[in-house]
């Protein structure tokens, strides 16, 4: 378990966003601070479960959001930490480690966000927040979900100078990258995020492109 400080935070709200994805939305503890595309590692109080009772989320909100956000992905035979979190109810309490993590915005660079199902979280965190918008951009999110299922799509439609491309397939989605690596080759900071498969194919298919590494930040999501 993370050694650093916890916080005890309270859940606000939880809800379904679409097919398998969960939003959960906790108060934010006073003076808490983090940089958007950052993660914790998030705690039940509840340690009678099979398994680990912790998990590692991204921070799906930013900084100017009133509470903190986390989305995961729950199938119908969830682990009993996901059955717990369902469970859960308003006033209810998790600990929240120090927000720690590298996958943050290079703010004097425009950037080719690429997301892969729930790996959405840490970029949507990227692209509301104040360090994004405190200059003309321009960006292009590439939205893979092979079942068409886009959360926070609604948020995301409304940024000004952001381009976004929905894939829903393995072909469309190299297609969009491709596209966007002949346009702005080293130009930009490439930023994936998704399952180890989805992340280490991207790089892989970046620096077919000629995109070097130094360019291609990376966040993988572990068991979500």
């Amino acid at each position: 378990m993370d050694k650093s400080i916890k916080h005890r935070i309270s859940l606000v709200q939880s809800n379904k966003l679409e097919n398998e994805y969960y939003c959960f939305d906790f108060e934010k503890p006073a003076g808490f601070t983090f940089v958007e595309g950052q993660f914790c590692v998030f705690e039940l109080l509840n340690n009678n479960i099979e398994g680990r009772n912790s998990r590692v989320f991204s921070i799906a909100s930013c900084s100017g959001e009133d509470n903190i956000r986390f989305a995961t992905r729950i199938v119908d035979t969830p682990s009993e930490f996901k059955q717990a979190l369902l469970k859960m109810q308003a006033g209810e309490e998790m600990l929240m480690t120090t927000p720690k993590g590298k996958f943050v915005l290079e703010k004097d660079y425009d950037g080719v966000f690429i997301a892969g199902g729930i790996g959405i979280t840490p970029i949507r965190s990227m692209l509301l927040s104040k360090a994004r918008n405190t200059r003309k951009r321009d960006d292009t999110l590439i939205y893979s979900e092979l079942v068409e299922c886009y959360p926070f799509k609604d948020d995301l439609e409304k940024l000004p100078g952001l381009k976004i491309i929905y894939a829903c397939d393995i072909e469309p989605t190299q297609k969009a990258i491709t596209d966007c690596t002949k346009k702005y080759q080293n130009n930009v900071f490439y930023y994936l995020s998704g399952s180890p498969g989805f992340v280490k194919g991207i790089t892989g298919l970046l620096k077919e492109n000629g995109i070097t590494s130094d360019y291609i930040k990376f966040d993988v999501f572990v068991g979500y």
